[in-house]
């Protein structure tokens, strides 16, 4: 006979036993990652940006993506350790895939720009004779002293993009794994998103090439992804870097309410992982202003190189620009 005593008592041991299962798989996984030392982290974004000191626009190309993808790859290795992932983890995979992923098609894309597109080339020469006449009769003394800042600043920066991943992974090695459904959800949705940026971006940027390379360097393109989207690499990275921001505020929110955590306090946890958001916000505020400022800036040259042409006025009426700075910034 079922007495509700007796169903009550079996509600309670499921509900423990379910617990107990929670706890342990928690503590299996801490066991299994191993978050990345501060030192490697440093080394990961300040020394692939040192290759500015070599050619100066390679500290905004090159590095920017060689140090997001080797950061997202140690968050990668940690997260890959773990023998039984959890749901939350398997995401936090992909998270740090997408970066990684970013991190290796923009040097690809750098790589086929310079050495098959003139154009580009060119560009990226003048860039480097404008900086070296700055330097003019500094020796090489004057010239690491004077790149020094811009080479400092750029490794945050990169270092600020690539935390997200890190953060999910310190999640987990202090015991905070996130089990809410609502909290993994809107951190799926925020990985997926992430994912779509990064692809538009690229999308974008090899649509552009090929149809310049048969059609002219000076030939508008408006069709594929350029119908919808103005600038889509721009568009694309805004997205992508956004979604991954916001995926690692999620991923602190849940764990403060996952009710697991094998470091104790909720303030303790805060304070693990603290110093990675704030290392992840200077880093969106910063690429997000580089991103609007290179959006308006390509909005006022496309103006003026196309303005009186009838396609491109069709054009601005039919795309999304992307977010951009106001005109009177």
């Amino acid at each position: 006979v079922k007495t509700p005593a007796l169903q009550a008592f079996k509600i309670g041991a499921s509900f423990s036993a379910a617990n107990i299962g929670d706890a342990a798989a928690t503590t299996t996984l801490m066991k299994d990652v191993v978050f990345p030392s501060s030192k490697l982290i440093l080394v990961a974004n300040l020394l692939p940006t040192c290759i500015g000191f070599y050619k100066y626009e390679y500290g905004v190309s090159y590095a920017y993506g060689t140090a997001t993808a080797t950061t997202a790859f140690l968050a990668l290795r940690a997260l890959s350790a773990i023998a039984s992932p959890s749901s939350f983890a398997s995401i936090a995979q992909l998270h740090a895939a997408s970066i990684l992923f970013y991190g290796l098609r923009l040097n690809s894309f750098l790589f086929y720009r310079e050495f098959f597109n003139k154009r580009f080339r060119l560009m990226r020469e003048r860039i480097e004779q404008r900086q070296t006449d700055k330097e003019k009769d500094t020796g090489w003394i004057g010239r690491v002293l004077n790149r020094t800042p811009f080479i400092l600043s750029c490794s945050m920066l990169y270092a600020g993009l690539a935390a997200p991943p890190l953060i999910s992974t310190k999640v987990i090695e202090i015991g905070a794994t996130p089990i809410c459904s609502i909290a993994l959800n809107a951190y799926k949705v925020l990985v997926g998103l992430t994912w779509f940026g990064f692809s538009l971006g690229a999308i974008g940027d090899y649509t552009k090439s090929i149809v310049k390379s048969k059609k002219g360097p000076d030939h508008l393109v408006t069709g594929g992804v350029y119908r919808y989207f103005r600038h889509p690499n721009y568009t694309g990275e805004v997205i992508g870097w956004s979604a991954s921001f916001l995926a690692s505020i999620v991923a602190t929110v849940a764990s403060t309410m996952s009710g697991v955590s094998g470091n104790g306090s909720k303030v303790k946890v805060v304070k693990a992982l603290l110093p990675f958001l704030g290392l992840s916000s200077l880093g969106m505020v910063g690429i997000l202003f580089v991103l609007f400022a290179a959006t308006t800036s390509l909005e006022k040259r496309q103006e003026e190189k196309y303005g009186n042409i009838d396609e491109y006025k069709r054009w601005i009426k039919t795309s999304w620009s992307g977010p951009k700075l106001s005109s009177k910034a």
